[in-house]
């Protein structure tokens, strides 16, 4: 063994990529069927590597897989969009305090710096430009938090986030809104506050779920 992937890893890994994608840009919108027969063929292998490819995507929250049922993109609810965020809420009140403990002075400037490039940017952004860039975002931000265990959580959570933001459609009053707020918190790091920190990020976190159930129920 060399530890080169198989080609069936390849092919695993390229259908959770593409079907993945097309769930969160939208393109396979909530409820729809997936056909595991078309995507075998669409991608020339057996069905085996489409049902590994599906067991990853609904350990991510973006496929329904019931038996005697065929797979499906997972439904989105209000209540879904509230749990995720209150779930976040609740990460972040320990990320802000991991954050402000164990992170470099080097690195919560480069943070900061970010999050002032974010908010510049987020005037008239709903862009998936700028969707990447925030997502880029809160991955380096929970990367400063030190707590692999954590960072794993978030990282498991970090698409079907993407996924609710994205279906939200947020307006550029409210994407402006929140970039303001993690500009502040970005700055509440950087002076080593961890109880302004936590406070601005439960108080984000429960405006932008604020904003995502509206905007869906307005859909």
């Amino acid at each position: 063994m060399n530890g080169a992937a198989s080609t069936e890893e390849i092919t695993v890994d390229v259908i959770v990529e593409t079907l993945r994608d097309s769930i969160v840009s939208g393109r396979l919108a909530p409820g729809t069927i997936i056909n595991s027969v078309d995507i075998a063929n669409d991608f020339g292998t057996s069905r085996t590597p489409v049902r590994e490819a599906l067991l990853i995507l609904n350990q991510y929250g973006l496929v329904t897989l019931a038996a005697r049922r065929r797979p499906q993109v997972a439904p989105v609810s209000a209540k879904a969009i509230r749990d995720l965020y209150a779930l976040r809420a609740a990460l972040h009140a320990y990320v802000s305090d991991a954050i402000v403990a164990n992170a470099s002075d080097e690195a919560l400037r480069e943070l900061h710096a970010h999050a002032v490039e974010l908010a510049d940017e987020s005037a008239g952004q709903g862009s998936e430009a700028y969707m990447l860039r925030l997502e880029d975002y809160l991955a380096a931000e929970a990367q400063l938090c030190g707590n692999e265990l954590v960072i794993e959580v978030l990282d498991s959570l970090k698409w079907k986030i993407s996924w609710f933001r994205r279906i939200s459609k947020m307006n550029e009053e409210q994407v402006k809104s929140l970039a303001s707020d993690r500009l502040r918190v970005a700055l509440a790091y950087l002076d080593r506050d961890a109880r302004l920190a936590r406070a601005l990020n439960c108080s984000m976190l429960e405006r932008g779920a604020v904003y995502c159930e509206n905007n869906f129920k307005g859909q």
